[in-house]
Parts: C-alpha cells; structure tokens; sequence
C-alpha cells in the first residue's frame, strides 16, 4: 500500500500549496497597497469637492464685482455725461456709487479670501496626485510579486500531481475509490497505518476483538477502523 500512502501525500502536499496559494505574503502585499490607494483616492475625493465648493464661490463673487463694476461705470457716466439735470440728482447718484465702491471692496476682498482659501486645497491635492501615482506603482510592483509567487506555487502543484497520477497508477481502482471517499471525511489522515495494536489515526483505542481482527490479516491488507471509519492497512 505505499502507492496508497503516496497519493495520500501528494493530496496533502497540493493542499498544503492551496493554503499557500490563498495567504501568500505578496497577496497581503497587494491588498495593502490597493487599500491604500484607495484612503488616497477617497481623500482626493474629499478635496475636490471642497476644491469644487471654493471655485464656484470665487467665480460666483467675480461675477457680483463685474456686474457692481458695469454698473459704476454706468453711474459715473450719467453723472459726467451731463445727463444729471439736477443737485438732487448728482446727489442720489453720487451716493449710490459710494455704497457700490463699499460693495465692490468688500467683494474683491472676498474673492482674494477665496482664492487664500483655494491656495492649500490646491498645494495637497498635488501632492496626493504624487502619492497616487506612487501608490500605483506600488500596486503594480506588488501585483507583479505576486504573479511570480503564484506561478512557483502552480509549477510545485502541477508537480505534486503529477507525482500523485503517477502513484495512482499503481494503486487499484476500488481501492483508490475507497480512499477517495474517505478523503472527503478525514483528509490527509484517510489512511493510515496499523501499529501497536491500534488504529494510528483514531483518538480512541480499537476495541480488542477489532485490533485482533485487524493483526490477523495480511501484511499490506486494507481494512477500516471500525471507531473512526479511517482506512487501516495492516
């Protein structure tokens, strides 16, 4: 039954490079750069938006100076254009461009706060636009890392069957159908030996009666423990 005893092994073998496979350190690798892409690419987010919020006031209030600043060229043109037929009149207008020249102050100092305000939010998104770009060559790197790690770990699986279909060739086919079955209860532990009067996958002790059952038969005979269900070979 060793032919048996090396299926059982090369199963345990592919399984092994399956876990392998599945928590290979460039694959944390990977994750951690992809997650911190994307903290990056949320906060870029987050910045345009407030970039977005900024810009539209700035043009909002530029656009309040030039129409506060067609409408003084306006007043000022009536009062020197000598279409002011009256003081009451000169006077009214003459106010009312001073109020504008108050609203235009206070204006193109809101736009200048804006634009203060905007400064930073522009300084962090460039460089966040440079941390990105890092972080994707970063990814790419570690994408690539893994690449490799997963093509040596499918070569030593293509290899570990390889080794398995040859091994199988040897065993018979109720046999193998047998061990097939009881892989589905016990795994890498679906067979096993008989020593020492005993069962060397069972927890628990074979009665007497099944233990002297078992050491009578041939050397190499396949049997089943009849506490654990695992396949004994004498």
């Amino acid at each position: 039954m060793d032919a048996l005893f090396a299926v059982q092994d090369e199963d345990t073998i592919v399984g092994q490079l399956g876990h392998r496979h599945a928590h290979l350190s460039e694959r944390r690798d990977l994750a951690d750069a992809e997650a911190a892409r994307a903290a990056t690419a949320a906060e870029v987010d987050d910045l345009k938006s407030a970039h977005l919020d900024l810009y539209r006031r700035q043009r909002r209030y530029e656009g309040e100076v030039t129409a506060v600043e067609d409408r003084l060229a306006e007043l000022d043109g009536m009062l020197y254009g000598g279409s002011v037929t009256s003081p009451k009149e000169a006077v009214a207008l003459q106010n009312e461009i001073g109020h504008l020249r108050q609203r235009l102050d206070s204006l193109e100092g809101t736009v200048l706060e804006t634009m203060e305000e905007l400064e930073p939010v522009d300084k962090a998104l460039a460089e966040l636009t440079t941390r990105a770009g890092s972080e994707e060559e970063s990814i790419a790197t570690c994408r690539s890392a893994l690449l490799a790690a997963e093509s040596t770990v499918d070569g030593e699986v293509v290899e570990a069957e390889e080794r398995r279909a040859l091994a199988a060739g040897d065993v018979p086919t109720e046999v193998l159908a047998r061990y097939e079955w009881a892989r589905i209860s016990f795994g890498a532990s679906a067979v096993v030996h008989f020593a020492g009067g005993d069962c060397n996958g069972c927890p628990y002790s074979m009665p007497a009666v099944e233990a002297d059952r078992v050491r009578a038969l041939d050397v190499g005979t396949l049997a089943e423990c009849s506490e654990c269900g695992r396949l004994v070979v004498r």
